[in-house]
């Protein structure tokens, strides 16, 4: 693709990319804040975890640069800013879930956008544009190769993230079509990350590389590096090696079942049309933990509140469920934090045990306790083989007294058809904030959540990134 690009849907992306006018609507934008919002209340306290500890002495030595490091003093290079910071957003599994592409999105997409924008002195309006930009392409991108690209092993949102960030920061680097092209096409060979990842420190770092990634393909296309032309389609493309030789039959299967958009074809006809952001939306998540679980938990603690329920109570919790949804919870005996966040029977246990579930429940300390432990063998499960669409989870609970209750979720709470409202949002950020403070001593909410109540798309961006440091860290760069 030295002089022209050739691919359909490469060409159609990168033109909407360099093309698109940047009058979004007011909804659209007013989604986009309130993903920065809760991919910032996830970053904070996430610094702390697991994953992100144990990278930041080894990141740190990879050069400095203009860019924020979530809680740290040293700022860093663009691309290592993005590495780093994503892999702080995705690290308690509290970040938002973005349907069309199964991935996700605010993590990969946020901490690229910012770290760019640091490094090229641009606005916060910049950020919501690439957001809305980045967005769009990823789900695109995920229509065309999903549910069987998610269902066949892939963490898209280490594949598909990649590209999306590239997509974006190719739009706040204002790169023309040609540029983006080779942006979006350069992201594909970054682009990775396998399920069997997930319960370990390399789950949450992929949404760091896929940040990263997105931000090298734009600066590497702004520099002038080519890419190849048919990264997308074709024998050798992504839709074939990402989802299998059967694709084709896959997408002729797919006719007149498809969900969130996924026909398993490019889209090229109405890049821009619907707007994913307003059509499809983000799911914030109500529980820190694979959102697998998420419809799942809102039934039995529905059921607990509905007809006063306590552990002592039940005599069983029965899930039907698809069976992709729990195949992601392989961890039916959780010894670690991360492992605890992708397993049905810890997970409704400690709902079981307490009426909800929060970040407490996901310390070292907090898995191994013997009253929850005592309610896990309660939790049974039967593997149905639909998709998420076709079937809800049921949940079926069972009392000593004889009673039985069920409930059927099609959607969980925080998705487009129970959105969390702005002040269900904000205690969110506020309960975030507060274990952010106890687990880095010197850490003070005041000055960032100024920031995040006054978003105005002209303010630096750096001038938010400047309040994610603790106070003492930030009063010594004074």
């Amino acid at each position: 693709m030295p002089d022209s690009v050739t691919s359909p849907a490469l060409l159609a992306y990168a033109n909407w990319v360099a093309l698109a006018p940047r009058d979004w609507p007011e909804d659209a934008l007013h989604i986009a804040r309130r993903s920065l919002i809760d991919t910032v209340a996830c970053m904070v306290p996430g610094a702390a975890d697991s994953a992100p500890s144990k990278l930041w002495p080894v990141v740190r030595n990879w050069g400095s640069g203009r860019a924020t490091a979530v809680a740290q003093a040293q700022t860093l290079s663009a691309p290592t800013a993005a590495l780093f910071n994503g892999a702080c957003a995705h690290a308690l599994d509290f970040d938002d879930n973005f349907d069309p592409a199964k991935a996700h999105a605010s993590a990969v997409l946020i901490p690229a956008l910012l770290a760019l924008a640091e490094a090229e002195d641009a606005s916060l309006g910049d950020v919501f544009d690439g957001y809305i930009v980045g967005l769009q392409i990823m789900g695109l991108v995920g229509q065309a190769v999903n549910p069987f690209h998610r269902s066949r092993g892939w963490h898209a949102t280490g594949t598909l993230g990649a590209i999306g960030a590239a997509a974006g920061c190719a739009r706040l680097l204002r790169l023309d079509a040609q540029k983006a092209a080779h942006a979006i096409s350069l992201s594909t060979s970054l682009a990775g990350g396998f399920m069997s990842q997930f319960g370990s420190d390399t789950k949450p770092i992929h949404a760091g590389f896929a940040a990263s990634g997105g931000v090298q393909a734009a600066l590497m296309a702004q520099g002038g590096v080519t890419a190849g032309s048919d990264t997308l389609e074709g024998p050798t493309g992504l839709r074939t090696l990402m989802v299998g030789q059967d694709v084709e039959d896959l997408a002729a299967a797919m006719q007149g079942k498809a969900e969130h958009g996924q026909t398993m074809r490019f889209d090229t006809a109405s890049v821009g049309e619907p707007l994913h952001i307003l059509e499809h939306g983000l799911k914030i998540k109500r529980f820190p933990n694979c959102g697998s679980l998420h419809r799942a938990l809102d039934g039995v603690i529905g059921l607990m509140k509905e007809h006063s329920v306590t552990a002592e109570m039940v005599e069983g919790v029965h899930i039907r469920a698809p069976a992709a949804h729990l195949r992601n919870l392989m961890h039916e005996n959780p010894q670690t934090p991360a492992e605890a966040k992708f397993s049905l029977e810890y997970s409704l246990a400690a709902a079981l045990h307490s009426g909800d579930v929060g970040l407490g429940d996901y310390e070292h300390e907090a898995i191994q306790r013997a009253e929850v432990r005592a309610l896990m063998p309660l939790i049974t499960k039967d593997y149905v083989e639909k998709l998420e669409s076709e079937f809800p989870t049921q949940v079926h609970m069972k009392l000593k007294d004889g009673r039985s209750f069920e409930s059927h979720h099609e959607m969980p709470v925080g998705s487009k058809a129970h959105p969390m409202s702005d002040a269900q949002l904000w205690q969110k950020l506020e309960t975030c904030l507060a274990s952010a403070c106890q687990s880095k001593g010197g850490f003070a909410p005041e000055s960032l959540l100024a920031q995040l109540t006054n978003l105005d798309p002209t303010k630096p961006a750096r001038q938010l990134m400047r309040s994610v440091q603790s106070q003492s860290l930030s009063a010594g760069k004074k």
